[in-house]
């Protein structure tokens, strides 16, 4: 198990001078040392001023240079998911400006579509900002204080961190630029033969762990998340190698989506493969068809077919479904018939085959 965490140094009864001095030359007044100082929060005041740089601007001055209204201003951080504590608290820059007046002036949603596409930004933008939180956390800050840092040095390391972020959040844009055009590229290709624009014709897939639940009772926490670090970043670079695209992780399980059938394939005979061992064996459940894409994630019949397969699917196994077995018959790959089986939410049985690769041994009897 693990050791008893050990928790940074608080100085917010008697902050040091070598502190005091560092966070006035990072531009701290004497009231918000005060004020972190009340709230223990005095080593993440040098992080909080990196992240309120330049932030001058009240809703209603975003609104008077935007040419828009508060209203609305307060609406479109709302939709992000944004807290704002009223229209007259200075907590916006001029860059929050340029992106009201593009989001004002963009004319392409409807007034509920455009809600919707700013709570799908606002909540990835959120999973990101905490998932570089709980890594600074649990892992730099976590490693200094186990070395003995001071509050300088946790103090200075934050403030970096937080620059650092600033930077890669600036830098995301080209980020995004390169996954709209392949994102593009993946939709025409799965919307060549559906005439329901709102369709999309893939190869779905779920991998879940058999016997994770009891392996992650006998880890402590940091060996706990070391091993779900492993399994989504492994999970990842498959699905890159394989065309393909990790929708969500759920618990122990992972959802995919492939254009290819014969790359959805392969791509599940790898991922139950990679993460096979440690008393795990992974199962999988495959099918083909016409899914409905809603806010970056995938619905529907097929959607549910193929995560019944996984489901039904022996340790070691994946079950695929019979418009799988008919798209992917030109591949390098072995179907099994598996009987029909009655899933639940389907009214008529269901035809199933244990996938493997041609060159794959012959799977247990079931």
């Amino acid at each position: 198990m693990d050791a008893e965490p050990r928790l940074p140094p608080d100085p917010a009864c008697d902050p040091s001078p070598e502190l005091t001095e560092f966070l006035l030359s990072r531009g701290a007044t004497p009231e918000q040392m005060a004020e972190a100082a009340r709230r223990s929060q005095l080593i993440g005041l040098a992080a909080d001023l990196v992240f309120t740089r330049g932030d001058e601007l009240s809703a209603e001055e975003v609104a008077r240079r935007a040419g828009t209204t508060p209203s609305q201003v307060l609406g479109i951080w709302r939709a992000l998911g944004v807290e704002v504590p009223g229209p007259d608290t200075a907590m916006f820059s001029a860059a929050d400006v340029e992106l009201v007046e593009t989001v004002v002036s963009a004319n392409v949603f409807s007034e509920t579509q455009g809600d919707e596409f700013l709570h799908v930004v606002g909540s990835a933008l959120s999973r990101i900002a905490d998932a570089a939180i709980a890594f600074y956390v649990a892992g730099v800050e976590a490693d200094l204080t186990a070395q003995g840092a001071d509050a300088v040095e946790l103090a200075r390391k934050g403030a970096l961190a937080a620059e650092k972020a600033r930077q890669l959040g600036t830098g995301l844009g080209a980020v995004f630029t390169h996954f709209m055009r392949d994102g593009v590229v993946r939709q025409r290709r799965a919307q060549a033969a559906v005439s329901d624009r709102a369709l999309h014709r893939l190869a779905v897939g779920f991998v879940d762990l058999v016997g994770f639940t009891p392996l992650s009772h006998r880890m402590g926490s940091g060996e706990l998340g070391a091993f779900i670090g492993q399994f989504e970043n492994r999970a990842f670079h498959l699905a890159v190698e394989y065309g393909g695209r990790i929708v969500k992780h759920i618990g122990d399980e992972v959802m995919f989506v492939v254009v290819d059938p014969v790359a959805g394939c392969r791509l599940a005979l790898a991922l139950t493969a990679e993460f096979e061992g440690d008393g795990i064996q992974p199962r999988g459940g495959l099918a083909y068809g016409d899914t409905v894409a809603r806010q970056g994630d995938y619905y529907g019949e097929v959607v549910n077919l193929a995560s019944r397969l996984a489901d039904l699917a022996i340790p070691g196994e994946v079950l695929a479904d019979d418009a799988v077995r008919a798209a992917a018959a030109a591949g390098p790959l072995v179907f099994e018939g598996a009987g029909r089986r009655q899933l639940k939410g389907f009214d008529e049985p269901v035809a199933a085959y244990s996938l493997r690769g041609a060159d794959d041994p012959v799977a247990p009897p079931r």
